[in-house]
């Protein structure tokens, strides 16, 4: 679970446009799937949305 973590992490800090963002989402919604049950993932999940969140809000604050 920790290597898919930080790979959710370095998907979003790759996004540059909205499509991308929505990328990252979903690729938040599989790590939710994959390890649905195990300690700790709900709150990784979490961390992983919030972080998307401000990169959602910092691209489209690029694109205005």
């Amino acid at each position: 679970m920790k290597k898919s973590y930080i790979k959710a992490i370095k998907v979003i800090n790759s996004c540059k446009n909205y499509q991308h963002v929505m990328n990252a989402y979903n690729y938040i919604w599989n790590f939710r799937k994959l390890f649905d049950g195990k300690k700790g993932c709900e709150e990784l999940a979490k961390k992983l949305h919030e972080r998307c969140y401000k990169k959602r809000k910092i691209i489209g604050e690029k694109n205005e």
